[in-house]
């Protein structure tokens, strides 16, 4: 048996997730990224004003600002091809999942449930 009857195969087994959904679970993903994007930009000004850091520095959170403001454009994206998809239309997933590293993403993205409060999960030093 080849390679590529083997890949379908695999396929086949896993997840088949109607196109709307993949779209609208990633423009979910990607907003707890802006979130997350938000909170490091509002604790990074916070330290910035109490340690009277150079203002130039801070000035680099523009850069921070924009990735956050592109994150935000591709979850806009993504809610509208999930609002103009075809519900009828459904793509196997497996393999793409394999690729994510995290579980708690990938575990999202197969249309399981994760609760990812950020201050439950995250622990300061």
């Amino acid at each position: 048996m080849g390679a590529a009857p083997q890949m379908q195969e695999q396929e086949e087994r896993g997840a088949v997730i109607p196109v709307g959904d993949i779209f609208l679970m990633l423009a979910e993903e990607l907003e707890r990224a802006r979130s997350l994007g938000l909170r490091i930009e509002g604790a990074i000004c916070a330290i910035a004003v109490r340690s009277q850091i150079d203002g130039a520095l801070v000035s680099e959170l523009q850069h921070l600002d924009a990735v956050i403001q592109h994150i935000a454009a591709l979850r806009d994206y993504a809610a509208e091809l999930s609002r103009r998809s075809d519900r009828a239309q459904s793509v196997a997933t497996a393999s793409a999942l394999e690729r994510i590293t995290l579980g708690e993403v990938r575990a999202r993205l197969s249309g399981g449930h994760y609760d990812d409060n950020p201050d439950d999960v995250w622990e300061m030093l």
